[in-house]
């Protein structure tokens, strides 16, 4: 009777240690996701972006949008005019307050031609206003079609923008000695993600580079390698 209690006994403690092992190993990827959430909630707030409504980018396959743009001599040019007879590059940057942009934009300038040389025009999009266009291609020396989103609809169109964060402004203020949304033609606190998207002459996008990490941005070789 003893031996039989005894082994009873045993295998209780047995099952008893399984169950806790399998519940934990349950219990393990829960913990991982959490872990990764947290972990990417972070990384976005690192880069000023409120995380309530995260913008994605068109993607490749999708059809460029129907957007107007006012050039800074008061032109209104449609995006599908520039397609439809080459090849169009779409670069969004955030301001000239942007140590970033500005060493990106002036590297690419200076290779820049390469797209040009295969037939393909280049439109820079950005929030902040002309005054403020003015500024960045005279840091930059560039000379491209830089449009200011006066309203917000292009950046929207393409899916870059996003609510900068209070903490971030307030970096910005006391780093940068600027204000995101006095820089901007809404006056508001939105930037684009720095994406790249190509349009080839059908209206289609053929490529993208989108990247919430802003020193992550397209390189002109990226770019020339997947013009169509």
């Amino acid at each position: 009777m003893k031996k039989v209690l005894a082994g009873f006994m045993l295998l209780s403690a047995v099952v008893a240690c399984k169950k806790e092992n399998k519940e934990a190993a349950t219990d393990e990827p829960m913990a991982t996701e959490q872990t990764a959430e947290v972990k990417d909630t972070i990384a976005y707030a690192d880069f000023g972006m409120d995380t309530s409504d995260l913008p994605k980018g068109l993607n490749v396959g999708d059809m460029a949008p129907q957007i107007n743009m006012t050039t800074a001599d008061k032109k209104n040019i449609a995006l599908q005019d520039l397609y439809k007879d080459q090849p169009v590059v779409v670069l969004f940057y955030r301001a000239y307050w942007c140590p970033v942009c500005v060493r990106h934009l002036d590297e690419f300038a200076q290779k820049a031609k390469e797209i040009e040389a295969k037939g393909a025009k280049l439109v820079i999009i950005t929030p902040e206003t002309y005054d403020n266009v003015a500024k960045t291609k005279e840091e930059t020396k560039t000379d491209f079609m830089t449009i200011s989103d006066v309203d917000g609809s292009i950046m929207k169109a393409f899916d870059v923008d996003f609510k900068v964060t209070d903490s971030y402004q307030e970096m910005i203020k006391e780093k940068l000695n600027a204000s995101v949304a006095e820089t901007n033609a809404t006056g508001e606190a939105v930037l684009p993600v720095p994406a790249t998207f190509i349009i080839d002459k059908g209206g289609k996008i053929v490529y993208k580079h989108f990247n919430p990490n802003y020193k992550e941005r397209a390189t002109v070789e990226e770019i020339v390698a997947n013009l169509p």
